[in-house]
C-alpha cells in the first residue's frame, strides 16, 4: 500500500509560502575566490529558501504487522524503538550573473536529554539524476531503508515527490547525527542550479522521541564568465520541536 492510497492525511503539507529567505554570501577573499570581476551587490546574489517549520513527519511506529517490514525492524518496532520520517525542502533562485555550479546541502540533528540521541538510519536520495521536472517515487524497503518504488517492488510503502529543478547529480552522504547531499550542475548546463529539492530521512530513536532540533546548513560554488567564488556557509536552526503530532500510517 503506498502512501499515496492510504489517504492525504498522510501528504506532506506546502512549505514555501512561509519560507524563510536568505542570501548567499560571499566566503572571505582567498577562500576559493578567483578572477579579477568585482563580485555582484547582494540583490544579485543567490537566494535560498528554507522552511519555517521543517520537521513534517510521518511515524513509521504502525508498520510493525506491515509485510514489506523485515523481521529484524518489527522486533525494533515492538521493542520500543521509534521510527520517523522526515522532509528536509529548500530552494534555491539563480543568480543575476552566473550559475551555481555545485550546492552542499547539511542536516544536522539534536535531542534532549533524557530522550536518547536521533539517529539517522537512512536518506533518500543516496544518489540520483535530476532534470527538469521531476517525478520521484520514493519507498520504504523492508529495512526501513529509501529507495525508488521501482526498485522496491511488491509491498512497498512509498510516496511519490514531484518538484521543477535543474539538471543535477545528486550525491548524499550520512552518519548518525545528519546528512549532507552535494548537488552538482553538469559541465554542459549553462543555467546551472536552480528550482526546488526534497531531501527525506528515516530517524530513529531507541526509545519515545524527545524534542528534536535541527540546523539545516547551505553552501554553494557561484561561476561567472570572468570569476569563480564560494559562498559563506548559511545557517538555520529549528527547534526543540515535539514530534507528537507525526501522522501515523495505519
Amino acid at each position: 500500500m503506498s502512501l499515496d492510497e492510504i489517504g492525504a492525511q498522510t501528504a506532506f503539507p506546502e512549505w514555501r509560502p512561509d519560507a524563510v529567505h536568505l542570501w548567499l554570501e560571499p566566503a572571505d577573499e582567498g577562500s576559493g575566490v578567483r578572477g579579477p570581476a568585482t563580485l555582484p551587490v547582494i540583490t544579485g546574489r543567490p537566494q535560498i529558501e528554507l522552511p519555517r517549520s521543517v520537521f513534517d513527519c510521518i511515524s513509521l511506529d504502525g508498520l510493525s504487522d506491515h509485510p514489506s517490514v523485515d523481521p529484524i525492524v518489527r522486533a525494533q518496532l515492538d521493542a520500543g524503538v521509534t521510527f520517523r520520517l522526515l522532509r528536509f525542502p529548500f530552494s534555491l533562485r539563480r543568480p543575476a550573473d552566473g550559475c551555481v555550479r555545485e550546492i552542499v546541502f547539511s542536516v544536522r540533528l539534536d535531542g534532549q536529554e533524557g530522550s536518547g540521541p536521533p539517529r539517522v538510519h537512512s536518506i533518500h536520495p543516496a544518489r540520483e539524476e535530476t532534470h527538469d521536472e521531476v517525478a520521484t517515487d520514493v519507498a520504504l524497503q523492508p529495512q526501513l531503508t529509501l529507495g525508488s518504488l521501482g526498485q522496491v517492488g511488491v509491498g512497498r510503502v512509498g510516496r511519490t515527490v514531484t518538484a521543477r529543478r535543474s539538471r543535477a547529480t545528486v550525491v548524499g552522504l550520512w552518519g548518525e547525527l545528519g546528512a549532507d547531499w552535494v548537488l552538482q550542475a553538469p559541465d554542459r548546463s549553462t543555467e546551472g542550479l536552480h528550482g526546488t529539492w526534497e531531501f527525506l530521512s528515516v530517524v530513529r530513536w531507541d526509545g519515545p522521541p524527545g524534542p528534536l532540533s535541527a540546523v539545516l546548513a547551505v553552501s554553494a560554488t557561484v561561476e561567472t564568465s570572468r570569476r569563480l567564488w564560494t559562498t559563506k556557509r548559511v545557517e538555520h536552526a529549528y527547534g526543540p520541536f515535539e514530534l507528537m503530532e507525526s501522522q501515523a500510517i495505519v
